[in-house]
């Protein structure tokens, strides 16, 4: 069976990039893959602190609640992002998860080993809402960095769904289409 991984970047629950991450996710597992949901606020990630510790044997030396990450990314044949955006960027929750994976970049262009194993390529994408509404370069820093991020992890990225103009909590459920997408984009993730 397949698996997808969504990743909750927000502080806050039951919000906007909950809601859309929860229904993409049930597309996911509407198309038969085993789903599971991490949600980051509730766990214990410290910043990289660039120790190079990783450029050893392409593990990060920092023993926290990333340990348990790096395998579900590595395990993960879809992974589905969704943030905030903060300051023109991700949350500060979700970009530190994302530096704490400089021991994939580690492995994968210092050690030049694989991320995952017979060259598999995973497919990803972003979800991110943003409370004022503007135009692509509102959501421009978020998109280059999952871009980056997906590549270091050897995940295809397949695209986004960004949202402007949900201030409120809970507004983008007056949006059907928005919900209707990201369900969507969750039931087509896996396919060739």
């Amino acid at each position: 069976m397949k698996k997808v991984i969504g990743i909750f970047g927000s502080p806050r629950a039951h919000g906007n990039s909950d809601i859309l991450l929860n229904h993409a996710i049930q597309g996911a597992a509407s198309s038969g893959a085993d789903t599971e949901k991490i949600i980051i606020r509730d766990l214990h990630i410290a910043p990289c602190n660039s120790c190079s510790g990783c450029f050893e044997k392409g593990n990060c030396v920092i023993n926290d609640d990333m340990e348990k990450i790096y395998s579900q990314l590595v395990a993960a044949d879809g992974i589905i992002v969704a943030s905030p955006i903060y300051f023109m960027g991700l949350s500060a929750q979700l970009k530190t998860l994302i530096d704490r994976c400089q021991a994939f970049w580690a492995r994968k262009y210092i050690l030049h080993s694989p991320i995952r194993e017979s060259g598999r390529i995973a497919r990803g994408f972003l979800i991110a809402t943003a409370a004022r509404n503007g135009g692509e370069d509102l959501f421009t820093g978020a998109v280059k960095t999952i871009r980056s991020f997906f590549h270091v992890l050897d995940t295809r990225y397949t695209g986004e769904l960004l949202c402007s103009g949900l201030e409120e909590k809970g507004a983008v459920n007056k949006r059907r289409e928005l919900l209707q997408q990201a369900f969507d984009r969750g039931k087509r993730l896996l396919d060739v």
